[in-house]
């Protein structure tokens, strides 16, 4: 999951660095006052990093249980660690399965290797 933040830091940086501030700015009701920088950050990364997209569609219960938890619990997030977990033995195990779904793809796109023989024939 490492490669994916980066890979979000790299390619949404502008959209990451204004959810930060936001939330920084509005310890209290960052849940609803950020709104619109969390759409910004949630667009562009679905919109550049592939894997993110898999694992939305892939995870949403999780992802649904834990929006609801920080939002019920906003003054207190440790609270959501049990649903943190799950989220992210989902996101982890989803990982996985699109990185072989990747693999199979680039396979599946290389042309065949000929095996090379060697025809000289040997003369006496």
């Amino acid at each position: 999951m490492e490669d994916t933040l980066d890979q979000v830091r790299q390619k949404c940086a502008l959209q990451l660095d204004m959810y930060q501030k936001c939330i920084e700015n509005y310890p209290h009701t960052w849940d609803k006052s950020c709104m619109q920088q969390k759409k910004a950050l949630t667009k562009c990364s679905e919109d550049n990093v592939g894997i993110l997209k898999y694992v939305k569609e892939r995870c949403t219960l999780q992802i649904n249980a834990y929006d609801r938890c920080l939002s019920a619990n906003a003054e207190d997030p440790e609270q959501c660690m049990q649903v943190l977990k799950e989220l992210y033995f989902c996101t982890e195990a989803t990982s996985i399965a699109y990185r072989d779904e990747q693999k199979e793809k680039a396979e599946a796109k290389k042309p065949p290797v000929e095996k090379i023989t060697d025809t000289k024939e040997e003369t006496k």
